[in-house]
């Protein structure tokens, strides 16, 4: 699973630099749109890429404590 977010990460970031060193206008807006889906997938895969798990902290980890 890892293996595969790290290849989707790396192959939009790779069309979107590329697209994004064109001269038209164009294929840098489409860039743009690549480098943003990668900059996501990479923010969310920061998280964890485990199923039904929270996040960053579970409510029953050791010193956790309601914040309200």
């Amino acid at each position: 699973m890892e293996l595969l977010v790290a290849s989707g990460i790396g192959l939009l970031t790779a069309v979107g630099l590329y697209l994004m060193l064109r001269l038209e206008s164009f294929p840098v807006i489409l860039g743009l749109t690549f480098l943003s889906y990668a900059v996501n997938l990479f923010l969310f895969a920061m998280g964890r890429l485990q199923v039904n798990l929270p996040p960053v902290i579970s409510p029953d980890a050791k010193g956790y404590t309601d914040p309200l």
